[in-house]
């Protein structure tokens, strides 16, 4: 399978507090081939609107106001949630998170290592970089079918994977 062909089968949700900043981003992704993308002003509406979206990768910006990358990161995989988010509470979730950055210091990559990050992209955004992050990410996405628990739900994912 092609980057292409299955960059185009992924639904990708950027988090951005910066409007310009989001809409390159988008407009990258598009241009990568990314079909499916949604868009969140911050942490409060990424954690609504993945209560009611299947997204398979996370790009956010790590300095975002009043909520900041690394608490959405927390509240992501917890499945708790910030004051006044709807729902309250979620399933905790392993959906791959893209953390965006101007600096990558040494403490705060630590941080973000112990949250559960899946990888770091430095701002200026490259495409090419952006490619390769979301290819490497997307091999961490793991599907449950409905009404298959357990070892046959690995298989289901297998198949899925091959078809």
């Amino acid at each position: 399978m092609s980057a292409g062909s299955k960059l185009k089968d992924l639904t990708v949700l950027v988090v951005e507090d910066d409007g310009f900043t989001r809409s390159l981003i988008l407009s990258i992704l598009r241009g990568l081939g990314v079909r499916a993308v949604f868009e969140a002003p911050g942490a409060g509406p990424a954690l609504e609107l993945l209560g009611t979206t299947e997204i398979d990768v996370i790009l956010s910006d790590i300095e975002m106001e009043p909520v900041n990358g690394l608490d959405f990161l927390r509240h992501l995989r917890s499945g708790t949630r910030p004051a006044g988010v709807v729902p309250p509470r979620a399933p905790p979730s392993q959906t791959p998170v893209i953390f965006l950055t101007a600096h990558a210091k040494a403490k705060l990559v630590e941080q973000a290592r112990a949250a559960g990050v899946s990888a770091f992209l430095t701002k200026p955004i490259r495409p090419a970089l952006l490619r390769d992050r979301i290819m490497s990410v997307a091999s961490q996405i793991r599907r449950t079918p409905p009404n298959l628990p357990g070892p046959a739900s690995a298989c289901a994912e297998r198949l899925t994977e091959t078809s």
